[in-house]
């Protein structure tokens, strides 16, 4: 990261207004309840002081002529006093109580309301973001900081206002006695915030740094505690590998912090030092003032107490801004996540999606490359989908395929060239609306960890409810008599992530999904290697019925499986990014081109 970038960083530390509209957004009404708890509570330990005092100053004066016993009228003054003192200490208990359920429901709350907001973005942002490291060191601190910041700063919020309260009620009383006690208290002060500032900018500046080595060591640790990579690591022995590759970053970063926090603590042990002398300075100069007869014994427990709670109150006071600016300063990662905008969004006056596709797809003249990637992955693409058309795209791994359905389902836009929905360019319409009309099953598919009736009613949230629609795409696939064999049918939970989940095959998953795809309501189907886990047998039982299944849409199958491409009306063959043949099989075929090898290459494996 540049100097420059830090800087401005560092400067919208103290823009801590925006962390406060996080805490208000998730809950006002807690945030005025909190406000109004913490004005008391800082004002009641002055009430409790001057109460101390009067107790003390009564008994010194009833010390010449003693009372005869508790109830003795003369006593009754400190009874009074000690009375009122015990019901502060009564409602200083209750308030902090309250405070404390309070400053729990608000963290909880102000976290909840975090993860929504970065859910929200996350699910905003375009897949585009994905391919930028600086991108997902991004997300990485927006994830680690952005839950359990802005509760810090609740938190800070809490003690900051009691502090401040008590601190100016403080003040104003050593004030009244001589005004130089609240200054010194005020400059013992200074030494320790001035160092919290100047770690808190090297810690950030430090874990700026070190972002990208923190999220390699979180990837080495997924991949050691998760089930993606459990076969592999057992098979090849790759564990202990990456337990040292784990354990060499994080001893790495130890070190260079735990070297940052022990000067730290060494700063604040020269802060505290000050503090203590001052302490006990003023504590001299109050005896002194009592020695002469210049002011009470009372006075002199009063104000000796007030110079020292003062001084905490302001160290708390300080210490807890301190704390505010570093959580400030390390929101700022989630502040940049939040900026970030989607070059994919809807524009200002969308164009009305077709009800029914008339003429269909086009991609006119697209050219596409990744960031980062040099050279084009689709080179002057042009292709017609026509309404009740299949088509299919072959060719080797790297070719453009999976590109051209990234740019189908406009998760991408071209770079150069445009696509057409019925002759409006797509980017005309809310993306949002456009994609209703499309349905996909991608090479990676997800396993959804929730029951089967979910599965695939999560094809469409919106008719995700009907059982009958569930059950006839269920039943398209061939999967319906697997799942009615389920302990609880369609109410049963898939995988073993939870209690009582039951695994599926991958030819399954994949069956599922495909019922998930055509359960949507969608005129245009895109299926991306969709027989890649199938057996033969199920590959021939859902592709002979797919032209019914299909009916009066369209559709699009990217397969490495000759036998499922041969029943397109058309075939397109991608090589390097561009389609170098169409046409039908036997069109391919009788051209003895690319596809005519390809084809007969893999025929020549079932021989």
């Amino acid at each position: 990261m540049g100097i420059n970038s830090l800087q401005t960083k560092l400067k919208n530390a103290v823009r801590i207004d925006r962390a406060l509209r996080f805490v208000w957004q998730a809950s006002p009404r807690h945030a005025l309840l909190s406000g109004c708890t913490v004005i008391v509570l800082g004002f009641l330990p002055l009430a409790s002081l001057y109460l101390v005092k009067l107790i003390i100053d009564s008994v010194t004066g009833l010390i010449s002529s003693p009372p005869a016993g508790l109830f003795d009228p003369a006593f009754a003054k400190v009874l009074g006093y000690v009375g009122l003192a015990c019901g502060i200490g009564l409602l200083t208990a209750l308030f902090n109580f309250t405070a404390d359920y309070l400053k729990k429901a608000q963290s909880l709350t102000v976290a909840d309301h975090m993860y929504s907001v970065i859910h929200r973005q996350s699910i905003r942002v375009d897949l585009d973001f994905y391919e930028s490291p600086q991108y997902r060191d991004t997300l990485f601190r927006a994830q680690q900081e952005g839950p359990f910041r802005p509760t810090n700063i609740v938190n800070g919020l809490f003690a900051a206002g009691q502090s401040g309260a008590s601190f100016a009620a403080v003040f104003w009383l050593l004030f009244l006695f001589n005004p130089v006690l609240p200054v010194i208290l005020v400059l013992a002060s200074i030494p320790g915030i001035l160092l919290r500032l100047k770690y808190s900018k090297k810690i950030y500046a430090w874990q700026e740094k070190r972002t990208e080595e923190e999220r390699r060591a979180s990837y080495f640790n997924w991949m050691l505690t998760g089930d993606a990579h459990a076969k592999e690591f057992r098979l090849f022995n790759l564990g202990p590998h990456f337990i040292d590759r784990f354990r060499a970053i994080r001893k790495i970063l130890k070190k260079e912090k735990l070297r940052l926090e022990k000067r730290r603590a060494m700063g604040d042990f020269i802060a505290q030092a000050s503090s203590v002398i001052c302490v006990f300075g003023s504590f001299a100069y109050i005896a002194l003032q009592t020695a002469r007869a210049e002011i009470t014994l009372g006075d002199m427990v009063m104000y000796f107490q007030a110079f020292q709670r003062g001084l905490g109150f302001l160290k708390t006071l300080l210490e807890t801004g301190a704390q505010m600016y570093e959580d400030n300063l390390f929101l700022s990662h989630l502040y940049e996540f939040l900026r970030l905008e989607p070059a994919i969004k809807s524009p200002l006056s969308p164009a009305a999606i077709p009800g029914k596709v008339k003429t269909g797809i086009e991609f006119r003249n697209v050219n596409f490359f990744y960031q980062n990637y040099g050279k084009n992955i689709l080179d002057c693409v042009n292709f017609f989908l026509k309404p009740g058309e299949i088509i299919a795209l072959v060719g080797e791994n790297g070719s453009g395929k999976s590109t051209i359905v990234k740019l189908f389902t406009r998760l991408y836009d071209p770079c150069h060239g445009k696509i057409f929905l019925d002759g409006e360019d797509i980017k005309n319409f809310d993306p949002a609306e456009y994609r209703k009309k499309i349905s996909v099953v991608f090479q990676d598919h997800i396993h959804y960890y929730l029951s089967a009736k979910e599965n695939i009613g999560l094809g469409d949230i919106s008719q995700g409810k009907n059982p009958d629609r569930i059950e006839s795409a269920a039943r398209q696939t061939n999967i319906h008599e697997k799942i009615c064999g389920l302990p609880r049918g369609y109410e049963t939970l898939l995988g073993r992530w939870f209690s009582s989940g039951e695994e599926l095959s991958m030819g399954q998953w994949q069956m599922m999904a495909i019922s998930r795809a055509f359960f949507r309501d969608a005129e245009i189907v895109i299926l991306d290697e969709p027989s890649s886990a199938l057996d033969p047998e199920t590959e021939m039982a859902i592709f002979s019925t797919l032209r019914a299944l299909i009916r009066d849409r369209s559709a699009l199958i990217i397969s490495h499986r000759y036998s499922t491409v041969k029943m397109a009306d058309r075939i397109l063959v991608m090589d390097q990014g561009r389609i170098v043949e169409q046409g039908s099989h036997e069109d391919l075929i009788r051209m003895e081109g690319k596809y005519a090898r390809l084809y007969n290459t893999q025929a020549k494996g079932y021989r």
